[in-house]
């Protein structure tokens, strides 16, 4: 082979590597995002960076998202670019000055956080709260009155939905009940509330929900020591009513105040059922710390709990019905103390009443309560005295309930299993009724 032909076959060898290199280096050029195409159409100069971009753009005239900068073209043309380094490498080839592109962040996506604990399942977002809650007591009553047969039965003495949580703002909460036990009047439970200054110092709840007054009532049914509440509790204090209500915590959270006005008439009423209002007033005193509406000592750790409260009520029922309506004027006080298991509470109602015809009356109830919940927190001991007078001027007709109870709790209150023997004795009827009742309760 002569020394020409093997010059040429070298220099063929030559073109064809860097054939191959120019290749190689066009796709990794490529791959790293050095395509660029500008073309001009209908007035405006498109510029690509992203080959993918340009072929849709060329098949269907779609672009999809681009940056649109009118009148930035050498004429004044629109100019629109795939992508950021589309500008950048149409600022370097036409020698236009480099920019420096801040492109604002991509707002977050919406957090969805869901839980379980108590009985409670929660979701949650940046915008709203949602926790659902359902009771169930299941109950068994033997009553054994002192004249008469003694007759047993079951019951669903509760069957609850509950959805409770926060819209817009963490400020502001709602609640809504039902009771499904409960066929003639199920709703329990429908109000809005809002926190002022998000501290809890100054809060507005309005709606249907229970009115600030007795202790007892205010504690959940769902957190008792006995199966349920002592006959001086539902004498006194009547619960939910349609109205609104001022209330919050002061002095480092050691006043816990309450004040609101209400229709008066009950529960579930389409409007007030007379010309007057119903008016509340409750303050609580806790130095130690916030004592929960919750009957047994499952809070105190090293040191011990105290609450004492004062509350008012009056409610003028004149011309509510066609019959002989009263007006009442309550008050009231309870103290509460818990440590280490050991829970006692008492509450006391004084009523005048002022009735439309006849005499007025003056109307008394005590209650106290006792109970300890043993080291393992899960078996409870209480104990109670109630007694109820109608009127004071009257001698031996006073009501009186004394009772025992035990609690077994597998998870506090959200699932126990509770028995209560209570005796109530009627000194106007000469009756003495024994009652023997067992509840399973059930949050989830």
């Amino acid at each position: 082979m002569t020394q020409v032909h093997k010059m040429a076959i070298g220099r063929k060898a030559l073109l064809a590597l860097a054939a191959t290199i120019l290749a190689l280096a066009a796709q990794v050029a490529l791959a790293q995002g050095t395509f660029y195409v500008e073309e001009e159409k209908d007035g405006r100069i498109y510029v690509f960076n992203n080959m993918k971009s340009y072929e849709m753009w060329k098949t269907g005239g779609e672009l999809g998202v681009s940056i649109t900068r009118p009148g930035e073209g050498p004429n004044g043309e629109t100019m629109v670019f795939d992508t950021d380094e589309a500008i950048h490498l149409y600022n370097f080839k036409h020698g236009r000055p480099g920019e420096v592109l801040v492109r604002p962040e991509p707002a977050p996506k919406p957090v969805m956080k869901f839980a379980w604990k108590d009985g409670k399942t929660t979701f949650e977002s940046d915008k709203a709260a949602l926790a659902i809650s359902n009771r169930v007591q299941v109950r068994w009553t033997e009553e054994m009155p002192e004249t008469g047969d003694d007759k047993g039965s079951f019951r669903i003495r509760r069957a609850k939905t509950k959805f409770e949580g926060w819209f817009y703002s963490k400020n502001l909460t709602y609640e809504l009940q039902t009771n499904w036990a409960d066929t003639a009047s199920s709703l329990e439970d429908a109000n809005i509330n809002y926190d002022f200054f998000g501290t809890k110092g100054l809060m507005l709840k309005a709606g249907q929900f229970k009115v600030p007054f007795g202790r007892q009532e205010l504690t959940s049914s769902g957190s008792q020591q006995f199966v349920d509440r002592s006959l001086v509790s539902g004498e006194f204090a009547k619960g939910r009513d349609a109205g609104v209500q001022l209330w919050g915590m002061a002095l480092n959270n050691t006043i816990d105040w309450r004040i609101g006005a209400f229709n008066g008439a009950g529960r579930n009423k389409s409007s007030n059922d007379n010309t007057e209002y119903q008016y509340n007033a409750r303050v609580t005193w806790q130095p130690f710390g916030d004592v929960k509406y919750s009957e047994s000592d499952f809070e105190s750790k090293d040191k011990p709990l105290f609450a004492l409260a004062l509350q008012w009520e009056d409610n003028d029922m004149h011309g509510a019905t066609s019959g002989n309506d009263n007006a009442r004027e309550i008050m009231g006080g309870d103290v509460v103390f818990k440590y280490k298991g050991l829970s006692v509470f008492a509450e006391t109602f004084y009523r005048d009443n002022d009735f439309e015809t006849g005499a007025d009356t003056e109307s008394e109830g005590v209650h106290y309560q006792i109970g300890y919940l043993f080291p393992n927190r899960k078996f409870e001991l209480a104990a109670r005295f109630a007694q109820y007078d109608p009127n004071v001027d009257v001698l031996n007709d006073a009501q009186t309930e004394k009772g025992i109870a035990g609690s077994w709790y597998w998870n506090k209150h959200s699932y126990k299993l509770q028995g209560d023997y209570r005796q109530v004795e009627n000194n106007k009827t000469k009756q003495t009724n024994d009652e023997l009742r067992v509840q399973l309760q059930f949050i989830f």
